[in-house]
């Protein structure tokens, strides 16, 4: 994950796992890694 577009959509990943944490979704944080590594080997 070197590519400009792959860091931006790290950052944008660490963003929304930060929002959901402190909004009390800590759970679904792994689901949503999953769906973009998911995404990201396609």
């Amino acid at each position: 994950m070197n590519t400009p577009y792959a860091k931006r959509v790290a950052e944008k990943f660490r963003e929304a796992q930060n929002y959901l944490k402190t909004n009390g979704f800590s759970r679904s944080t792994k689901h949503l890694l999953e769906d973009i590594e998911n995404l990201v080997e396609k």
